[in-house]
């Protein structure tokens, strides 16, 4: 090997980071410093928020506590999804295309077709009129934005999938029928959003929002939920991360704030 291999080798083995992780530890290892950036990044966007507050609807900081569980939180996902047969979140050997540019993309075709719907049904406007200002106003909506991604991606479909995976399949079947239950586990997840956001709202609108548009809603939300899923499977989690800021930027940013 070659002095500069050599070198390689050494910074390889003493930080323990890789792009090509094969162990179960290098993975462990390289999704973790890719959620430690993430939360840098979620903390700078806390910051940005706590102390740049926008104008429109009104989306407090986390603050520091929370900040810190979510961290933790992120890690046992991490511990459990590289025990259950997800890939790194960083493997140079998966073309960024499919692990970076993807996911974005799609994210963003999810963002153009909510923004269509809301121009036929005009739900948001009609929520608006009942519950004040639906977007946070431009520039602060993107630090809103991309701290969003990160929070409701981890809530909705990194913790819960990644920790009941390994439970299940892991634990409780002793490595049986983990395909199976992981897309079981996608399925039920990819209602969660869905539930928790649009009954209560279609339910606080007092009949505004009529059966067809809360449908759109529903067929929109769990599509885009199940496709997050779908991505962290194969690419990793920093894959639905992207698909919600794709889908984020264009509805929340761009149309929320240009053409709403």
């Amino acid at each position: 090997m070659n002095p500069k291999g050599r070198d390689h080798a050494r910074l390889g083995l003493l930080s323990g980071f890789t792009t090509t992780p094969n162990t179960l530890r290098e993975r462990v290892i390289n999704s973790g410093a890719v959620w430690a950036a993430l939360m840098a990044i979620w903390a700078v966007c806390d910051f940005l928020i706590a102390h740049h507050p926008s104008g429109g609807r009104e989306m407090p900081p986390e603050g520091g506590t929370a900040l810190v569980i979510f961290a933790v939180m992120g890690l046992i996902a991490i511990a459990c999804a590289h025990r259950t047969g997800f890939p790194a979140a960083w493997d140079a050997r998966i073309p960024a295309t499919s692990r970076l540019l993807l996911p974005l993309s799609v994210g963003i075709v999810f963002g153009v077709v909510a923004a269509l719907i809301e121009v036929v049904t005009r739900s948001l406007h009609i929520l608006e009129a009942v519950f004040g200002p639906a977007n946070v106003a431009f520039p602060g909506s993107v630090p809103v934005s991309i701290s969003g991604a990160i929070k409701y991606e981890l809530m909705f479909l990194i913790f819960p999938v990644s920790v009941l995976l390994w439970l299940i399949s892991g634990l409780a079947l002793r490595g049986r029928r983990e395909r199976q239950t992981f897309w079981t586990l996608a399925t039920l997840s990819a209602a969660i959003e869905p539930c928790i956001q649009g009954i209560p709202l279609m339910i606080l609108s007092n009949g505004a929002i009529g059966p067809a548009a809360f449908g759109a809603y529903v067929i929109h939300s769990y599509a885009f939920n199940f496709t997050a899923g779908v991505s962290y499977r194969r690419y990793g989690l920093l894959a639905p991360v992207l698909v919600r800021l794709g889908n984020y930027l264009i509805w929340h940013d761009a149309y929320g704030n240009f053409f709403f």
